[in-house]
């Protein structure tokens, strides 16, 4: 019955704690894009020497270089690049984007084959893509989608807003991942205005619309191929990519090869992809993919590990990262004694040295301090929420602390000047377990606190951390203080809203914070379209989030692209409409616009 509920719920919001609990050993992540990013690093892959080998119909291209625009580099066209990435929190075992879970490393590969309607920049804003505009009216519940005409997949069909509509009809409503997503996001149909023009109808308002459609709803591809094969198109999609994927198999490195008759070709300009031809492996160990890079094993690599993006810059490699809006934190629950107490949890935030938690637990990916959900770099992050966040100061600690154990009422029904019991519990990741050790020691050396650290599986974690319809009350978790990751690429009224929901009926509300001033500015982000509204709403949260003290920030995952020193254009590419933009999200690449000098 509860995973029944679980599947129900929010089934988009689910996947990403999985896939974030499994990478990480603590809770959700998730994705955005910025002009001019700083990105972190994602887990290694391993390589394979095999070729790519040439497809009939697409005679591999002479190598060559041309002259770009003024002060630009000169691109070298031709060749091939091998790429390593982590192996996926979700293993890889298809490549249809309605019944496969596709995170970080996997999006590597989708994003060169299955384009989406639009895209996230590195400071989670959002730009057309496959379409030349998205527009809502008036009350965000009709948006106008308009496709860029003369796209055409690389089977030579054509891309139509029929073919979005027999997407959704025929896949996207009854995928595994994507029926959840549908209803996360509000959409209740897709009807056709014209050839090029589709109306998407939601049941409530939701001005992340175009955030979505930079995700698995977004993606298009050729239905006509998915239907006449499907265990081909599990194996090699047919989209609108810069490449087309060689058939591949469960375990096996991933080979592409260039689409010679790619839409953004032309101009006068060198023809995109630069590349020939790209192999993807998996390597699991964050440091052997740098040094693999440094090598020339590979010319690329992703990570989100601190230490690996450090090592890659003493190697003076090429690294382009990013802090991402996705934060480790230490999270309280609620509803629990003795920190269902306010006092309790403002001291515990009081008596932590936040730099030194990162440092112990560096291996785990950590980044740069938190004050907030959201990095500097966001669109999103708050300079009032940054200058709130509350520093170390031991004695104000030791203030609240004793005015809660003196409290002859005090929650945990202990008598009045008896320490207060914390269990902390985390995974056995050995950097995670170094955090805790160092956090522990914290805390006892108030005088008031005693800690029990509890270790356990990242799935256990999970299932704890979420709870059950059994629980009591409902879904309000069997933990007292835990690992967890918030944040992510999501837009943030999709975030927040299973974050503060009811407890009983959310499971995603993991802290178990709930109130109506947490509901009303909520309710603000899905109402309203405007900007500097919607930030105040994101603000006024993360004010609220300093004065209940739900989780305590440790730091910013971070993501990388790294290369060695022949390889160009890593982390720059360009819109359809021309305009630049530098840096990557989720140490994801925009491989069609990098290439390696032979100089």
């Amino acid at each position: 019955m509860a995973a029944e509920i679980l599947n129900r719920r929010n089934r988009s919001a689910w996947a990403f704690l999985v896939a974030l609990v499994l990478g990480s050993g603590c809770g959700p992540d998730g994705p955005q894009v910025v002009r001019d990013p700083n990105p972190s690093l994602v887990e290694p892959v391993t390589a394979s020497t095999d070729e790519v080998p040439n497809d009939e119909s697409q005679s591999t291209r002479v190598t060559a270089k041309y002259d770009t625009e003024k002060g630009d580099p000169e691109v070298q066209v031709g060749g091939s690049a091998t790429i390593l990435f982590a192996d996926d929190p979700m293993p890889i075992t298809g490549w249809t984007p309605w019944d496969h879970f596709c995170t970080w490393s996997c999006r590597n590969v989708l994003d060169q084959i299955l384009e989406t309607l639009t895209v996230v920049l590195p400071d989670g804003s959002t730009a057309p893509w496959l379409a030349e505009r998205v527009e809502p009216n008036p009350t965000m519940l009709n948006w106008t989608v308009t496709l860029r005409k003369d796209l055409k997949f690389t089977d030579g069909r054509p891309v139509t807003a029929q073919v979005i509509k027999d997407g959704y009809e025929e896949f996207l409503k009854t995928g595994e991942v994507t029926r959840g997503l549908l209803r996360d996001a509000r959409i209740n149909a897709i009807k056709i205005v014209d050839d090029y023009r589709l109306m998407i109808d939601l049941t409530e308002p939701n001005p992340g619309l175009e955030v979505v459609l930079a995700g698995p709803i977004g993606r298009v591809f050729s239905v006509e191929a998915a239907m006449a094969d499907p265990a081909a198109f599990l194996r090699s999609p047919v989209g609108t990519g810069p490449y087309l994927m060689k058939p591949w198999n469960v375990g096996e490195p991933v080979k592409l090869i260039a689409n010679q008759n790619y839409w953004r070709s032309g101009s006068g300009k060198p023809p995109i992809p630069y590349l020939d031809e790209l192999v993807f492996r998996e390597v699991a160990d964050e440091q052997e993919r740098v040094e693999m890079v440094r090598s020339r094993e590979a010319d690329f690599a992703q990570s989100r590990s601190t230490l690996a993006i450090s090592r890659a810059r003493t190697l003076e490699l090429t690294v382009i990262s990013r802090n991402e809006d996705n934060v480790g934190v230490v999270l309280f629950n609620t509803v629990r004694s003795p920190v269902d107490d306010v006092r309790v949890r403002k001291a515990l935030q009081l008596a932590v040295n936040q730099e030194a938690l990162i440092k112990a637990s560096l291996g785990a990916g950590a980044g740069e301090p938190a004050t907030q959900w959201f990095a500097p770099e966001s669109r999103w992050w708050s300079g009032l929420a940054a200058d709130a966040w509350p520093e170390l100061d031991v004695f104000e600690a030791k203030q609240l602390l004793a005015a809660y154990v003196n409290d002859v009422e005090r929650s945990d029904d202990r008598s009045p000047g008896s320490k207060i019991s914390i269990d902390l519990q985390c995974t056995d990741d050995i950097h995670l377990s170094s955090m805790t050790r160092e956090l522990k020691r914290q805390w006892e050396a108030t005088g008031f606190v005693e800690v029990e650290i509890e270790t356990t599986t990242r799935s256990g974690l999970l299932q704890r951390v979420l709870g059950s319809v059994t629980d009591r009350p409902g879904f309000s978790g069997d933990f007292l203080a835990t690992c967890w990751r918030v944040g992510g690429e999501s837009d943030p009224a999709m975030m927040f809203a299973p974050m503060f929901g009811p407890v009983r009926t959310s499971p995603l509300n993991v802290s178990n914070l709930h109130n109506d001033s947490l509901t009303a500015f909520v309710e603000l982000l899905h109402s309203s379209s405007v900007e500097t509204v919607r930030q105040a709403a994101v603000e006024q949260l993360m004010l609220a989030l300093v004065e209940q003290m739900p989780m305590i920030y440790l730091s910013h995952s971070q993501s990388a692209l790294i290369g060695h020193s022949n390889t160009e254009g890593l982390g720059g590419w360009t819109l359809p409409s021309g305009e630049a933009v530098y840096g990557q999200v989720a140490g994801v690449g925009r491989w069609a616009e990098v290439w390696i000098s032979d100089e």
